[in-house]
């Protein structure tokens, strides 16, 4: 169905992503077919991007030559800390060991481009201990670097546990420092810092995130999954049995969208250039944002120009919704 839809018709694919639970747990072979299924449709680039999630710990069911063999070509592990007090703190079933075992076979199986999943934030994390994490994330040799502040989700373990005085949550000045002690050592290592929560060896950056923060329209197929045209976000049911329903009658999945207005799309246009080492087209800036305000950003040194492009320098990355903000102070939230 999609096939035959615009803005998908006829497309060159960059990128395929298996995320969500733990896809290496699925048979290389079922990995293959899907892979097939998608060229037979649509036509996969030489250097495409084929990525897997995996926990640590997989290591020791998984076969990882075998995903190499079916077309993955970057592995992408949650490791979330290199504590293990921290990862209890997270809930997680993983040790310290087995990050190091499942980056290690991986390796072994001889994957090129390996990324790895850091949190800072966690209750009693102290900048520190970030740091060390972010030291054995390099000294692991790994291409690429995620990292997250942990969020408390409504009606989450977390959130009750919070509630009721048994977390302790980190000031913001301290997560602001966490951050910074991430980019610091990141940066020492000669990763590049291509985007707000991202780091990678030159030429390693990650082909499917970007397609997001340039807006590019990508396809989502499974429970729950979101896909975007350039226009309109929808998704598909998360509950599986509707799912499948949909499909074996050859009716549309999807089970909700939105349309986005004139201005949430230059919303999302100014937030998500400005996010990334891609930058805001300097004219498109002029054309949208308050140009008062871009020179006052520019003034104190909060907006760089280079070339045609505004940046937002380092030091300043983690108030950008407020810089946001003020560059769209007066465009109507409504308009359409």
């Amino acid at each position: 169905m999609r096939s035959r839809q615009q803005p998908w018709e006829d497309g060159h694919v960059v990128s395929v992503y298996f995320g969500g639970g733990t896809p290496s747990m699925m048979p290389p072979e079922f990995l293959e077919k899907v892979i097939t299924q998608i060229c037979s449709f649509w036509s996969l680039q030489p250097d495409a991007e084929v990525t897997i999630e995996t926990n640590p710990g997989t290591h020791k069911t998984v076969n990882f030559s075998e995903f190499l063999r079916a077309g993955i070509n970057r592995v992408s592990i949650g490791a979330q800390s290199f504590h293990n007090s921290e990862l209890r703190t997270l809930g997680r079933i993983h040790n310290v060991e087995e990050i190091c075992k499942t980056v290690n076979k991986v390796r072994e199986a001889g994957f090129e481009n390996i990324s790895l999943d850091l949190i800072y934030g966690i209750p009693g994390q102290t900048v520190d201990s970030v740091r060390e994490s972010a030291k054995r994330v390099i000294d692991l040799g790994v291409e690429h670097l995620s990292t997250y502040s942990l969020s408390i989700e409504p009606e989450t373990p977390f959130e009750m546990m919070a509630n009721m005085g048994h977390l302790k949550l980190p000031d913001q000045d301290l997560v602001a420092d966490e951050y910074a002690a991430i980019c610091d050592e990141m940066s020492n290592a000669g990763f590049d810092h291509y985007e707000l929560t991202n780091f990678a060896h030159p030429g390693k950056s990650s082909k499917h995130n970007r397609i997001y923060w340039r807006r590019e329209p990508y396809l989502g197929f499974g429970t729950g999954s979101h896909s975007f045209d350039g226009k309109n976000r929808f998704w598909n049911p998360s509950e599986t049995s509707a799912y499948l329903s949909a499909i074996r009658e050859n009716i549309d999945p999807v089970s909700e969208s939105e349309r986005l207005s004139e201005f949430q799309i230059v919303e999302e246009t100014v937030y998500l250039s400005l996010r990334t080492d891609d930058g805001l087209d300097r004219d498109y800036a002029l054309e949208h944002c308050d140009n008062e305000t871009i020179s006052d950003f520019t003034e104190m040194g909060v907006l760089k120009h280079r070339g045609n492009r505004l940046h937002v320098s380092e030091p300043h990355w983690l108030l950008l919704d407020e810089i946001v903000a003020r560059l769209l102070q007066y465009l109507p939230s409504d308009s359409t």
